[in-house]
């Protein structure tokens, strides 16, 4: 907390609703952790537009964050244990006044989205974050900066572990004149080995090298020794695609072939039918109304009376028009 300014004290409760916490806009110095941490629900925390300079020692004990909002604070350095909240998605440091980030950061696997607009960053940070200034700059921010996080972290270890090597050396080496010579012998005996280790490994690169050029030609070989055979099985599978397009084409036109002739047999047969059950009618109309008129008086008998009279007045006119068709061919041309 900065000196000369009181701690203002904000009932957390209040503040509290389901998983959000607000706390904007309240004029805090600290961050009343305890307070926060008792409610475990609490996922999402909104501490913008305050006076903090720092989180505080405690405050990376508030690993079920998932959204934290520092935006139009004061913070000039976050902790270098910040890496811990593992569970944190969205991070808004808008203007601040960070100029670098802790390598924790490689340990937010989770983080898909970071504001760090309106920052002092240095220049290395300010390439790696970019501009932020739409939702897509924040996403890819978070993702580089959890990378670049990890690889210097990875770094960094190495590094340190080189160093831890290099001080066991050279605290092992002795004072006087034979230590030295020792020491370079050793170095000479050292660097003679490292010779004989790299004359070895590119004697196997070279070998496997020849060996990759020699599978290579017989490769090369076997495809063209193998090329004419597909050529003629090529050949031989296009024939027979060929020869069943032949036999299919064939098959479907005897079929066709087949179907028009028995349809045009069933027409002729039923038109023959026809033909002669007409004839037979007027050959029985005329027996009956001509040669034997009792028959039909017998046979109107049988006929119901609201057709009756119908069917009288068109045998009547059929009649008619027979005899004059019989008389007109009956009679000899001249008479016409």
């Amino acid at each position: 907390m900065p000196k000369g300014v009181d701690k203002v004290k904000v009932n957390v409760k209040e503040r509290v609703k389901d998983e959000h916490c607000d706390l904007s806009l309240s004029e805090l110095t600290e961050i009343p952790v305890r307070e926060i941490a008792s409610f475990k629900r609490v996922t999402f925390l909104d501490l913008s537009s305050n006076r903090l300079v720092t989180l505080g020692r405690n405050f990376t004990t508030l690993t079920r964050l998932v959204k934290l909002d520092l935006s139009k604070n004061q913070i000039r350095s976050l902790p270098d244990d910040f890496g811990q909240l593992e569970h944190l998605r969205h991070l808004d440091l808008y203007n601040n006044s960070l100029e670098h980030l802790p390598l924790s950061f490689g340990r937010l696997s989770r983080l898909r989205y970071l504001d760090l607009k309106g920052n002092p960053l240095t220049p290395a940070w300010e390439k790696i974050v970019g501009r932020c200034s739409t939702l897509k700059d924040c996403q890819q921010a978070a993702k580089n900066t959890v990378n670049v996080c990890v690889n210097y972290k990875s770094e960094f270890i190495e590094r340190e572990r080189q160093q831890q090597v290099n001080t066991a050396q050279m605290a092992g080496a002795g004072d006087g004149d034979g230590s030295t010579s020792s020491n370079s012998n050793h170095s000479a005996v050292l660097k003679a080995n490292g010779a004989a280790e790299a004359n070895k490994k590119t004697n196997k690169a070279n070998k496997k090298s020849n060996k990759s050029k020699k599978a290579a030609g017989a490769a090369a070989e076997n495809e063209l020794t193998i090329k004419p055979v597909s050529t003629v099985a090529n050949t031989k599978a296009t024939n027979q695609k060929n020869n069943q397009k032949k036999k299919s084409t064939t098959t479907t036109t005897t079929n066709s072939s087949s179907w028009f002739t028995s349809l045009s047999g069933v027409a002729f047969s039923s038109l023959m039918t026809f033909m002669l059950l007409f004839l037979l009618n007027v050959l029985i109309i005329y027996m009956i109304m001509f040669k034997n008129p009792d028959i039909a008086d017998k046979l109107v008998e049988y006929i119901p009376h609201q057709y009756r009279d119908w069917i009288l007045t068109k045998t009547e006119i059929f009649r008619l028009r027979v005899t004059d068709w019989i008389s007109e061919f009956r009679t000899p041309p001249e008479e016409h």
